[in-house]
């Protein structure tokens, strides 16, 4: 999956979520669904704010993280996917483009 620039990633406001330690734990309402993110997918978790881009979440992970730019951005855009799969983030326009 590539991410368009111009898309900004944002949590489900439907979901309960609580950091134990390292790690996000995010349970899913409608489902009771509970999942569990490493402390690299909490870290980007906490990060998802609705105004970062996936290559803007990698540039946080590669700083934090020492990992090349280009495995940062791939391991981003596959945990969004799989996150965006299940319910747990969605993209949205990001500032400046249109809104519906």
């Amino acid at each position: 999956m590539t991410t368009m620039p111009s898309v900004s990633w944002q949590k489900n406001p439907a979901l309960a979520w609580r950091e134990i330690d390292d790690e996000t734990v995010i349970i899913s309402p409608n489902d009771s669904v509970m999942h569990e993110l490493n402390e690299a997918g909490s870290f980007l978790w906490k990060n998802i704010d609705g105004k970062k881009s996936a290559a803007e979440l990698a540039e946080l992970l590669a700083e934090n993280y020492e990992v090349s730019p280009d495995i940062a951005l791939s391991d981003t855009e596959a945990l969004l996917e799989e996150m965006s799969s299940r319910k747990l983030v969605m993209t949205i326009p990001a500032a400046g483009g249109a809104r519906s």
